[in-house]
């Protein structure tokens, strides 16, 4: 039985030896006799999609257009504004773009990125008469090893194009002749390449690298930190100008726009009840280039506030290229006066700290109370430096259920707080918090209370950095009593070994914006 056992497994293993040697000699034998025949094998490499990244190039008027961000302020209502910045996606991506050059000319590079899985392209082929030869549709992350086979040393020319669609490519409108073929009324994100290529017998490879040819942008709004409320109502934003569609030659890549121009809508998610950031889907923008684009919100409500017809012009923006808008909102504010600064560095004594000359053990909470009088847009805390947690009352109320604890390990206050992201301080990249150091611009935490009482709250992820959302992992921040005329506010740290606290506290009231 073992005997028999053991021939069967050896024959087992002759025959499937067989079967790939005879594989792979098949093969040989296939690209050898395409070879024999005169016949040359062209694989297909697509590379990507390259964004041009122009910088430097000057509009008519004399302004910069291309990577460098455009910036406009825009006054929304008497106490509030939002700063407009245009960037080109590509340059906020790249870190090696070429500067600026001298004169009038534009400096220009490329930042290259994958095609979209299953996304969907057409390869066309024409001789050197330009008459048609063949097409082949490739399916990307699919079929692109797929080969096309044509004569051997002559010279073709190869068209790839794509709508950046997984379900469809067009036809090509008369392809026979390469002079007169082109691609119709197109409304989606057309992309497209040419090359000519003499391919020889056997193996040939052709790069491919789609390019866009319509621009696109993508709007995003935020709320800065000191700014109550959210964004409640956004009734139709639009973007201009586009044509409905374009046609193109596969012969050089002539771009000819159809129909007049027109607003397009720039459509957001659902804001449910409420958002203080959010982002539009791309919106896709057929036009030769534009140096007066116009964003306008039909009205938006924020912060309760609604204004109607809040535009944005002089856009500047080139075909092929993608953008981002970025829209911040604030509310212009100022301290009330009778705000308090907090400055006190405890050091440890044992797991308790040395307070005011007195050694206090674990679990002693050190308290400061002022008194903020009262203002028409609720109170901003700043904390420069922090060891390692806290909490607030305001007219007797808690900020917070339980001890806010930034730092992990500490029994007697357990962490409870986190980035919306998910990130923790002491964790990562991020330092713990009583590593950083902030100012009075970007603090290293900052507690918002609205003139109704609800509390947000933000934190610095590096030394003086930008302020991101933070929420609470366990327990919830109260509602507030906030009084139009005076408040009582206290600051509070549980003592757990070093105990530190730099920062400021005061009402805030609006104003007329700066001109």
């Amino acid at each position: 039985m073992v005997l028999e056992t053991q021939i069967k497994r050896s024959w087992k293993t002759l025959v499937l030896s067989a079967l790939v040697c005879g594989s792979l000699y098949s093969c040989k034998e296939s690209k050898d006799s395409v070879a024999a025949s005169g016949k040359a094998s062209v694989s297909i490499h697509l590379l990507g999609v390259e964004n041009p990244v122009v910088v430097n190039k000057k509009a008519s008027n004399g302004s910069s257009i291309g990577s460098t961000a455009q910036t406009q302020v825009i006054p929304l209502t008497s106490s509030s504004s939002f700063e407009a910045t245009l960037t080109n996606k590509s340059s906020e991506a790249s870190s090696n773009l070429l500067r600026s050059s001298s004169g009038n000319r534009a400096a220009v590079t490329e930042e290259r990125t994958p095609l979209a899985a299953n996304v969907k392209y057409k390869i066309v082929v024409y001789n050197a008469d330009g008459d048609y030869v063949t097409e082949k549709i490739y399916t990307n992350s699919v079929d692109n090893n797929s080969e096309i086979t044509l004569d051997a040393e002559k010279t073709y020319t190869f068209v790839a194009y794509s709508i950046n669609s997984t379900a469809t490519v067009p036809g090509v409108t008369a392809q026979n002749e390469l002079a007169n073929a082109s691609l119709e009324n197109i409304s989606a994100d057309l992309m497209y390449f040419k090359k000519d290529l003499t391919v020889h017998s056997g193996d040939n490879n052709l790069d491919v690298i789609l390019k866009h040819q319509y621009s696109e942008v993508t709007t995003n709004l935020s709320m800065a930190t000191e700014m109550t409320g959210a964004i409640t109502s956004l009734v139709t934003p639009t973007i201009n100008p586009t044509h409905p569609s374009a046609n193109l030659k596969l012969a050089d890549g002539t771009i000819s726009y159809n129909g007049s121009t027109t607003t397009t809508a720039v459509q957001f998610p659902a804001l449910g009840a409420g958002l203080r950031t959010i982002s539009s889907n791309p919106t896709l923008l057929i036009h030769p280039g534009e140096a007066n684009g116009l964003f306008n919100f039909g009205s938006i409500t924020i912060d309760g506030e609604t204004k109607s017809n809040v535009s944005l012009s002089g856009l500047q923006i080139l075909p092929g290229q993608r953008y981002n808008l970025n829209l911040n909102f604030k509310t212009c504010t100022q301290p009330v006066i009778g705000g308090a600064d907090l400055n006190w560095n405890y050091a440890a004594s044992g797991s308790g700290a040395v307070v005011d000359g007195v050694a206090r053990p674990a679990g002693y909470v050190v308290t400061k109370e002022l008194t903020a009088p009262g203002a028409d847009y609720g109170f901003v805390f700043d904390i420069l430096q922090l060891d390692n947690s806290f909490n607030m009352e305001v007219n007797g109320v808690k900020l917070a259920t339980q001890e806010i604890q930034f730092e992990n390990g500490i029994a007697i206050a357990p962490r409870n707080v986190q980035f919306a992201d998910g990130a923790l301080y002491g964790s990562g990249s991020v330092s713990q918090v009583y590593s950083l150091t902030g100012t009075s611009t970007n603090p290293v935490i900052r507690v918002v209370i609205s003139r109704s009482g609800e509390v947000s709250m933000y934190g610095s992820k590096s030394n003086s950095g930008e302020l991101y959302p933070l929420v609470l992992t366990q327990g919830s921040f109260n509602t507030v009593p906030w009084s139009s005329v005076s408040n009582t506010v206290k600051i509070t740290q549980i003592v757990q070994g070093a105990t530190k606290m730099v920062g400021a506290g005061s009402g805030r009231k609006k104003v007329a914006c700066a001109p």
